[in-house]
């Protein structure tokens, strides 16, 4: 198959299309990686890739896999709007609902699989790469956009771009949404941006909720291998430049290589937000102590190699 996109890419060219963007994303997938023997791993992600296209998203015209998940996009006309967005919200509700299921009654799956997934929905221009009739790849802002939404939906659940445009779905649908703005990194970080979530599956993360500005925001960024963070065994103690806000506008970030089918993949990185700290003022001195033993449980839980390079990052708002 890559000698074919090669080939394809000597007579490619660039076309802007109307399509809405849809990113499913398997939660757990890592943890899943680790636990399970690789063709195991191969054989459900074939299978959900092939329920997911054959049984929920039928009118799609291109597909990729996104490492955990899948890339969906679906054209639309200003005459079939509505009917579009209708159908494509019908089938990530769908979707959604019973994935836990979606290998139920399959001999072949008789181990465990991840029963959550994240999906993120936004409609608008993107760069269709074509070459002849076959379009080989898509991509800008709104694929961008698509990723960030995904990464919002959790542990579960949907969330849409606000420009998306409620008022095309049903009544029945539109209910099941929320309102709500948020800060996007890379994206919309000074300026919110309108979205609609499913709030019985989804919270939306602290950090999400103010603006992503230096002003406000300051980060304070470590890095280490986990094979050393698996020697310290205990509390490790941040001090921060200055005190925030309060301590609920304190975030832990956790960043590394991400890990398919058992092997760290550079191209592709994990990234999330830790709980297990605590803040307090230590003799007049604000202070982020991290449960690293706890952290290094969730890092061998997903597979991570002991020389890997784990980037843990302090966010507070600055009072």
């Amino acid at each position: 198959m890559h000698r074919l996109f090669r080939k394809a890419l000597d007579n490619a060219s660039g076309q802007s299309k109307s399509i809405i963007a849809v990113i499913i994303d398997i939660r757990d997938f890592s943890g899943f990686s680790q636990r399970c023997d690789s063709v195991d791993v191969a054989a459900f992600i074939r299978k959900v890739y092939m329920k997911i296209i054959d049984d929920y998203f039928t009118s799609v015209s291109f597909y990729k896999s996104t490492g955990d998940g899948l890339l969906l996009t679906i054209p639309w006309e200003e005459e079939n709007l509505e009917e579009t967005s209708q159908k494509v919200i019908a089938s990530c509700i769908a979707c959604h609902s019973q994935f836990a299921e979606i290998c139920s009654g399959d001999p072949a799956i008789n181990f465990e699989v991840p029963n959550k997934i994240g999906i993120g929905v936004a409609r608008g221009s993107a760069c269709r790469l074509v070459s002849g009739k076959r379009t080989i790849d898509y991509s800008g802002r709104l694929l961008n956009l698509t990723a960030r939404l995904t990464d919002l939906a959790r542990p579960s659940g949907i969330v849409i771009d606000g420009a998306f445009v409620i008022d095309l779905l049903t009544e029945e649908q539109q209910k099941i949404f929320e309102e709500d703005k948020v800060y996007l990194k890379g994206i919309h970080e000074e300026e919110p941006i309108k979205i609609y979530y499913t709030p019985e599956f989804t919270i939306i993360s602290k950090y999400n909720k103010q603006p992503i500005v230096s002003k406000r925001w300051r980060e304070q960024t470590d890095v280490k291998l986990f094979k050393d963070l698996l020697k310290l065994g205990q509390f490790f103690f941040y001090y921060l430049d200055s005190e925030p806000l309060s301590p609920d506008d304190v975030v832990v970030n956790i960043k590394h290589d991400k890990i398919i089918n058992g092997e760290a993949r550079p191209e592709y990185y994990r990234t999330y937000d830790f709980s297990g700290f605590n803040y307090k003022l230590d003799r007049g001195r604000p202070r982020v102590a991290v449960d690293f033993p706890k952290l290094c449980e969730k890092l061998e839980q997903e597979g991570v190699k002991e020389d890997m390079e784990i980037t843990i990052t302090v966010a507070y708002v600055e009072k």
